[in-house]
């Protein structure tokens, strides 16, 4: 039997989606308040979109269902996973102008319907959670609400749900597993003892740069010493990591035609957690223009929450801590095995 064809309008299911403009149980309360409507929902489908995507990457990188011991991403993969979180990176960038279309709305065409949105919050809104816990932001960078964990604002069974996917692999325990599998030992020994010696030297000549600043006050002298040899502990600290140490080998000889689309793929990694921070802090900024600093519908404090979310939500920070180690090419170690890495022609 053959399958009827479907139109455009059947396709998309535009009757149920275009029947959801209305607040349950009553009507509009003010013209803007369908912007406020079908803005918030273009949000939740674009989350929907980004969390199918964040897992695809995480599956194709971490491939959770095989043992640790076979888990060998084939390098033909990489590229698949770049443009994967390279489409999320475009999807945030769209959604960080969307805030430009709901600030059309001023400030007091929305309080005029505010007061009937309580208790419900974009606290509340359970993909932009899944996308935060799927991606990894770790437990210990999470902002709380009245030191309470962020699960408590939702219901038993969206409950079970975070509780779900945070079970599952994350994007970022992906990327970690997979930096650190990266050959540092052979074909390239001593690359992180190697790496931290070339950092002292560019360290110290910094440090001569400062020091050599005529307008530098005499009691800030000691401190940029001390910073400067904190520099050098946590630089060391920091390569006694594997997957930190391949991120910086990566991201150091990122020309090396072997090494391009790795060193790709983790420079996509930080354009997303880019993105994810810059949207959330445009969220805060369209927050503070609209209810300036009043409480929370979801009753938090508001743009502070908000702020302090921007601040502190990092899922990579690991590697936005790494650009502080990151050299300039001339100080860098000679190229490890330059035969292995470049292209081999018969």
């Amino acid at each position: 039997m053959s399958q009827q064809p479907v139109v455009y309008w059947q396709y998309l299911q535009l009757p149920k989606l275009l029947d959801c403009q209305r607040p349950p149980g009553r009507e509009l309360a003010h013209h803007d308040e369908h912007l406020f409507i079908v803005a918030h929902q273009a949000f939740e489908l674009w989350f929907k979109q980004i969390l199918f995507e964040v897992r695809h990457a995480r599956d194709v990188l971490g491939q959770p269902g095989r043992p640790a011991a076979d888990r060998q991403v084939p390098e033909t993969d990489i590229p698949e996973i770049c443009a994967t979180l390279g489409r999320v990176v475009e999807i945030l960038r769209l959604l960080t102008q969307q805030w430009h279309v709901v600030e059309t709305m001023p400030p007091g065409n929305f309080l005029a319907f505010r007061d009937l949105l309580i208790p419900a919050s974009g606290f509340q809104s359970l993909q932009f959670r899944l996308v935060e816990i799927v991606s990894g932001l770790p437990a210990d960078a999470r902002v709380s609400i009245d030191g309470r964990p962020f699960s408590s604002r939702f219901s038993p069974e969206l409950q079970a749900e975070l509780a779900a996917a945070a079970g599952e692999m994350t994007l970022r325990q992906a990327l970690l597993d997979w930096l650190a599998r990266t050959p540092l030992d052979a074909p390239f020994p001593a690359f992180a003892e190697a790496f931290a010696g070339a950092y002292d030297g560019y360290t110290d000549a910094q440090r001569a740069l400062q020091l050599a600043n005529p307008y530098l006050p005499s009691e800030r002298r000691a401190a940029i010493e001390a910073r400067f040899e904190n520099e050098k502990a946590a630089c060391r600290a920091f390569l006694r990591d594997r997957a930190h140490a391949a991120f910086l080998f990566l991201a150091s000889y990122r020309e090396e035609p072997l090494l391009r689309w790795p060193s790709a793929l983790v420079e996509q990694v930080i354009a997303y957690e880019e993105a994810l921070r810059i949207f959330r802090f445009r969220h805060a900024r369209m927050v503070e223009r609209m209810i300036g600093l009043r409480v929370g519908t979801g009753g938090s404090t508001g743009v502070d929450y908000l702020d302090e979310t921007a601040r502190r939500h990092r899922i990579f920070g690991e590697l936005l801590t790494a650009q502080s180690f990151l050299l300039p090419r001339e100080r860098l170690p000679a190229v490890p095995h330059p035969e292995f890495l470049g292209f081999r022609f018969q």
